[in-house]
């Protein structure tokens, strides 16, 4: 073989190694739902062992090992919800069972070779929860304040569609136990009724789907609760005087009648 032939067939082995390091696969499952992440290595290499390993923060935790020596080793955390599905040192498969959304990320299957030594591939792994949303408005005093909340995994984002006003908005963010998570966005309006019989839209983002959500603002004069129960109580004042002048004249008429007979 010359020198230049020899170059070549380096970098030939160069670039189908980088070609099997850079084959990423992605993955989508619903939460509770089974998955089932593949790794596939062309070419002809001596792999003495696949090691799937999950990647978390500045640690690739081991999932599961196989060789035709030792056979198949599952990770203590994982067992009874993942095992290997296909079993070849070249087309290997996991599948996880139950899927939670600690689940989420990215995988690496590692082909271990000789005397090549360790070659990667790479699969994301999006777990999913269903989108859940409420959107409705209460008025105080004039001002509507609209609440939006929206639960689901990955984190929903909720954006504002509202004919012109003077607006304010906040957002609270909460985690919960299970990984879901909630956001609560507020949008606060100083006249109400400037937006009478207009639509207000909570627009949700999730999973690069948008979903709105919406309400028509009612038409008509609002009142706040002080100012309904005052109108109340002085209605109540008003018809107990009416019955009194009315009860009163009744009996002035009476008595004028008894004392003209």
């Amino acid at each position: 073989m010359t020198y230049q032939g020899l170059i070549l067939s380096v970098v030939f082995i160069m670039l189908c190694r980088t070609e099997a390091e850079l084959v990423t696969q992605k993955k989508v499952v619903e939460v509770g739902g089974n998955v089932t992440l593949s790794c596939l290595l062309m070419g002809s290499y001596e792999i003495l062992q696949v090691t799937w390993q999950k990647k978390n923060t500045g640690v690739n935790e081991n999932l599961a090992t196989y060789s035709l020596s030792k056979g198949i080793n599952i990770a203590e955390t994982y067992r009874g919800r993942l095992n290997f599905t296909r079993l070849s040192l070249n087309d290997t498969a996991i599948t996880l069972w139950r899927a939670r959304i600690q689940d989420d990320g990215c995988y690496t299957c590692l082909f271990n070779t000789f005397p090549d030594g360790a070659i990667p591939q790479h699969t994301c792994l999006t777990v999913y929860e269903q989108l859940r949303g409420s959107l409705h408005y209460v008025v105080s005093e004039g001002n509507l304040t609209a609440t939006c909340s929206a639960t689901a995994w990955p984190r929903p984002v909720i954006s504002w569609i509202v004919p012109k006003a003077e607006s304010e908005q906040t957002e609270e963010v909460i985690t919960h136990p299970n990984g879901t998570v909630s956001v609560i966005s507020k949008l606060y309006v100083n006249s109400s009724t400037s937006l009478a019989g207009q639509l207000l839209i909570c627009r949700v983002q999730h999973m690069e789907r948008d979903r709105d959500y919406s309400v028509k603002v009612k038409d008509g004069r609002w009142f706040s609760v002080p100012w309904f129960l005052a109108t109340v109580v002085l209605l109540i004042v008003f018809v107990v005087l009416v019955l009194t002048v009315v009860c009163w004249r009744r009996r002035r008429k009476k008595q004028s009648e008894f004392r003209a007979s």
